[in-house]
């Protein structure tokens, strides 16, 4: 515990540093192996967020939160359209001719979109870092199929949907989605509908430009997942700017929006980001304004 301990800033370290100490004895009194590891991993999560000044106090950390969820729906929507476009070569192809290879690729965008589902439903650690461990698998995956050579492409394609996870797992634990499911049952069956979903999408063939459905209905219902709280935290013109790019980048990959389509996404991005840019400034002048 004492080298935990050590990762945080000397000046919090010792105003709560033995409040700290004291926490995890009692977390892990008795406790098992596995128990003792996961509060140690989020002991250590939390010191290296106040290290890098991402604590929820911090704007840095405040702007993670608001970022989360959309920055893990656009990996869930961008990881179905990929799964889509490899469909359609797995159709052309024969499962005979893609090889193992080209199926772990597939089945690391599925544990990528099924963590998307589990953050957003409010099981928030488990999801994000499953996201993060299927973006991780995906790009050994797609390494190991591409060779040394194809590593720079790998990275390019993986990168910023890693970079995406990240923001996900870095958000602060008390900022967090509260759970939008709150019983099993209910996870379960959003779940069971999710899979209807996504096998809508990829399993009935969709003639050009209808593939922008596999993009497009992933969005929505991720966004419809995430909730109005998680609009709510989009305050300043940056935080929607911010929220909104990666759906602009990845609706310029392979088989998700038409060029007019990503036009029109950027132009509502922008108008939407001034609007509450005006709302806000309005908002400071008349702290009346908006409750």
């Amino acid at each position: 515990m004492t080298a935990l301990l050590r990762l945080y800033p000397a000046a919090y370290r010792r105003e709560f540093g033995d409040e700290i100490a004291e926490a995890y004895r009692e977390a892990t009194r008795e406790a098992g192996t596995t128990a003792r590891v996961r509060e140690g991993v989020d002991v250590l999560g939390h010191a290296l967020r106040m290290r890098l000044g991402l604590g929820s106090g911090g704007r840095a950390g405040q702007l993670l939160a608001a970022l989360a969820p959309f920055a893990l729906v656009a990996v869930g929507a961008s990881a179905l359209s990929w799964v889509g476009v490899m469909r359609n070569a797995l159709f052309v192809a024969g499962l005979d001719a893609v090889g193992p290879g080209f199926l772990a690729l597939v089945a690391a965008y599925l544990v990528t979109l099924f963590g998307v589902f589990l953050a957003l439903a409010g099981r928030w650690s488990a999801g994000s870092w499953t996201v993060l461990a299927g973006l991780v698998a995906l790009l050994a995956a797609s390494t190991v199929r591409l060779g040394v050579g194809g590593v720079g492409i790998s990275v390019l394609s993986t990168g910023p949907m890693l970079l995406l996870a990240l923001v996900a797992v870095a958000c602060p634990p008390d900022l967090r989605a509260a759970p939008r499911l709150r019983t099993r049952a209910a996870v379960a069956a959003v779940l069971a509908w999710t899979l209807v979903l996504v096998a809508a999408v990829l399993v009935v063939p969709l003639t050009y430009p209808l593939t922008q459905l596999r993009f497009v209905v992933p969005v929505a219902a991720g966004l419809l997942l995430a909730g109005r709280h998680a609009f709510a935290r989009l305050r300043t013109a940056p935080a929607v700017l911010l929220a909104g790019l990666p759906f602009v980048y990845f609706g310029l990959m392979p088989g998700t929006l038409l060029p007019l389509g990503t036009a029109g996404l950027l132009v509502l991005l922008l108008v939407t980001a001034v609007a509450v840019s005006v709302r806000r400034r309005r908002g400071l002048r008349d702290p009346l304004v908006g409750g």
